[in-house]
């Protein structure tokens, strides 16, 4: 890779012989309220030190470019890769300037002895040839060549602005460049009325320009070709951005379709493309991840998630020209692209992917919602997405298998994820394949083999032993073992034949409304020694709902017996067959709970 670094300041770089453009299908301007605040703040620290009579220089990171050289010209073109949100800022800003000195100039007394007026006016000349408008010389023909222009949904709307022609926003790129300026000119104007005299005044307004040319600071990188500089921004950006992988991602694909595809579908790839990035850039990038390897079995690289969706996912794009049929393809996939992304998105809420019907019950849809939001459990996102190709009941069964899997796995044995995870890619990729012919043994077989490995009983029965209710930590995955060994208690109780079963689908919990109830209670009066050890063990712990919960409050065993008795719940009505509670009742619990969940938590008999 060949790159040409050069730590310069911004005036130096706007006042050489390069000429920025942003690719037409890069990034829109994006830069929030806050961010502009935050770059006048760094503004408003250097003047403070320059009026102080030194010098604060601000790091503004760096900016990466692609060379193009203009044949018979001594401009270089430079095609900007990253860093376009700051360089059109400072465009702003310097056209900004430009605009108050004029003004200023318009304003002062020319009589003066001290008038700056022509100052002010040569100061906003330079300001458009150095910022604005570079003279170029073409065999002997002098052509005004515009400085910086910007994406194609932004470059009318941009150069119109800071030529004065007070464009209407029509998209929310345009709104956020209209506030940028506004708030910019508004700070200008503010620096300059605070200032008493008219030569003060041009004074602030020279020290702004100052502070370009010699305090703000930045790394040029330049390269010779476009993949170099998207390899160096990975590279740099190597910050979990998901917005930088689909920023360039549709870039790359609206490039390869230019001049090829109808205007119809460019139309549908850049609208769709809008909907995928409307998401934070974190969530962006995980969701490209998730679907890369649902569709390949493969995670991607960690700085490589590009390239190989390109490679995989958009081979198409790899022989330019397209033909009329690779970009009708490559339009299809992005269309597809967002539906899978609108599922992943259902899935991480833990909603159900299908629409309302009687194939499953609303017992089976609420173990999706645990799986996600009660375990935490997301690197099976590539295999359920996949699984929503399948009938919905068997897309309810892979969710029951994940859950009892994930709980026993890792929750509980803490074994490593990795074999599990690939696994789940595998499995996905299977899906896919063959939706229609796909059986479920092979991914209940595989799961299982690794609990026999990593989870065996002995694994399991020790965690079990070792989870306790928590009053500093989440006690989600205790509520949900609970919650779980409620579902099958009837099943375990009738022989635990075959498969864990749910034999009784009409209770289903909400476990923002079910609470983790201590039998013998957290504040005991008066305290019972043998039970004191075994408060917070799993022999000794419940569930009720909210109203129950209060009822039973801290009352002793006899008094909350009457509430178990009445209780909808196995678990309940079991604790109230006990004439007391004591501590060897406790321990027999404890014990009779571990052998239910060794059946329980199996996904083969």
């Amino acid at each position: 890779m060949t790159i040409h670094p050069a730590l310069e300041s911004v005036g130096h770089l706007f006042g050489s012989n390069l000429i920025f453009r942003v690719p037409r299908y890069q990034r829109y301007y994006a830069w929030t309220a806050e961010q502009i605040a935050d770059f006048l703040n760094d503004l408003d620290l250097c003047l403070k030190a320059r009026s102080a009579g030194s010098k604060r220089e601000h790091f503004f990171g760096g900016l990466v470019t692609v060379r193009a050289n203009v044949e018979g010209s001594s401009r270089q073109n430079m095609e900007i890769i990253d860093g376009q949100q700051r360089i059109a800022s400072f465009s702003m800003l310097a056209a900004q300037l430009r605009n108050t000195a004029l003004k200023l100039a318009g304003m002062v007394d020319e009589a003066a002895a001290d008038s700056p007026k022509d100052f002010l006016l040569k100061f906003a000349e330079n300001l458009k040839t150095k910022y604005g408008r570079y003279q170029d010389k073409i065999k002997l023909q002098v052509h005004e060549i515009d400085r910086l222009e910007l994406s194609k949904p932004d470059l009318i709307f941009f150069k119109d602005l800071v030529e004065g022609r007070n464009p209407k926003a029509e998209r929310e790129s345009h709104r956020l460049l209209k506030q940028a300026w506004d708030s910019i000119g508004a700070r200008l104007a503010q620096i300059v009325s605070s200032s008493a005299s008219d030569v003060e005044k041009a004074e602030a307004l020279s020290r702004i320009d100052t502070v370009m040319e010699e305090d703000w600071i930045l790394i040029h990188m330049v390269t010779d070709t476009k993949a170099e500089a998207y390899r160096l921004f990975r590279v740099l950006n190597d910050r979990g951005t998901g917005l930088t992988e689909g920023e360039l991602l549709r870039a790359q694909l609206l490039e390869a379709l230019d001049g090829v595809a109808t205007g119809i579908q460019m139309q549908t790839v850049e609208e769709t493309w809008d909907k995928i990035l409307a998401e934070p850039p974190d969530t962006v990038e995980q969701q490209l991840r998730s679907i890369f390897a649902s569709m390949t079995g493969k995670r991607a690289g960690k700085t490589t998630l590009l390239d190989e969706f390109l490679s995989q996912i958009f081979p198409e794009q790899a022989n330019l020209p397209l033909s009329a049929e690779a970009a009708k393809a490559v339009v299809a996939k992005v269309e597809r692209l967002h539906e899978e992304i609108n599922l992943l998105g259902k899935l991480q809420g833990g909603e159900w992917p299908f629409p309302s019907s009687t194939k499953v019950t609303a017992w089976d849809r609420s173990r999706l919602g645990l799986l996600i939001n009660e375990l935490k459990h997301t690197n099976c996102m590539p295999l359920l997405l996949a699984a929503v190709q399948l009938d919905e009941k068997d897309f309810a069964e892979v969710v029951q298998m994940l859950e009892r899997f994930m709980f026993r796995y890792k929750v509980i044995s803490n074994a490593h994820i990795g074999a599990a995870t690939n696994i789940y890619h595998a499995q996905a990729v299977d899906i896919r394949s063959a939706p229609s012919s796909y059986k479920l043994g092979g991914l209940r077989t595989h799961l299982q083999a690794l609990l026999d490995k990593s989870a065996k009983d002995s694994v399991f029965q020790s965690g079990l032993q070792s989870m306790i209710y928590s009053r500093e930590l989440t006690n989600k995955p205790l509520k949900y073992f609970l919650i779980t060994l409620e579902s099958y208690l009837r099943w375990y109780r009738a022989g635990a034949k075959g498969q864990p079963k749910c034999l009784d689908k009409m209770v289903v919990f909400d476990p923002s409304a079910t609470t983790v109830e201590h039998v013998y209670p957290e504040n005991a009066t008066p305290a019972d020694a043998t039970l004191e050890p075994l408060l917070d063990t799993l022999g000794n712990l419940t569930l009720l709902g909210s109203m129950d919960n209060d009822a039973a409050g801290n009352k002793p065993f006899p008094k909350k017996k009457a509430i178990f008795e009445k209780s909808p719940l196995g678990l309940n009505q079991e604790i109230a067959k006990n004439s007391s509670w004591t501590a060897p009742v406790v321990t027999t619990r404890q014990k009779d709970l571990e052998d239910v969940a060794l059946k329980v938590f199996r996904l083969t008999p």
